[in-house]
């Protein structure tokens, strides 16, 4: 199944959710608290267990996540020397300062695919093979007609 990490404040997150819900691919969104208020109840958690299985999937590990140019980037590099930080510790800040990360992401748990930020072209592995074959028939029809 494709589960979709979210934060609130993000014009990707919103472009890939309508991405998803215009070409019909189901999914389950994980909206992410961001915030430090504990009394928040609609959001999720980021977990160190799913923060794992992200970088199990990567290719290029914490780089891939890490949004350098972010806020939350700036402000932690300042307190932290984050280049030298385990990968446990970094897995811990990661979890603590989600906003540290690229928003979407994307995670299809059964192929064990990450993406990372919207792209629709690279969205399109997440389409059903069936839902691409009929696309791609509908593309040829129009192209012989």
């Amino acid at each position: 199944m494709l589960h979709i990490y979210t934060i609130g404040s993000s014009t990707s997150c919103r472009r890939a959710i309508k991405w998803l819900t215009d070409k019909a691919v189901p999914f389950i969104e994980h909206p992410i608290d961001t915030t430090e208020n504990k009394t928040v109840k609609s959001r999720e958690k980021l977990t160190p267990m799913t923060i794992r299985e992200f970088l199990a999937a990567s290719e290029a590990g914490c780089d891939e996540l890490l949004a350098p140019r972010s806020m939350a980037m700036d402000h932690l590099s300042q307190r932290l020397d984050l280049a030298n930080l385990s990968l446990k510790q970094m897995i811990t800040v990661i979890a603590n300062h989600p906003k540290m990360l690229r928003w979407p992401i994307a995670f299809d748990d059964q192929r064990r695919i990450l993406q990372v930020g919207f792209n629709e072209d690279e969205f399109g592995t997440f389409i059903p093979r069936k839902l691409r074959k009929q696309e791609l028939t509908s593309i040829l029809a129009a192209l012989h007609q």
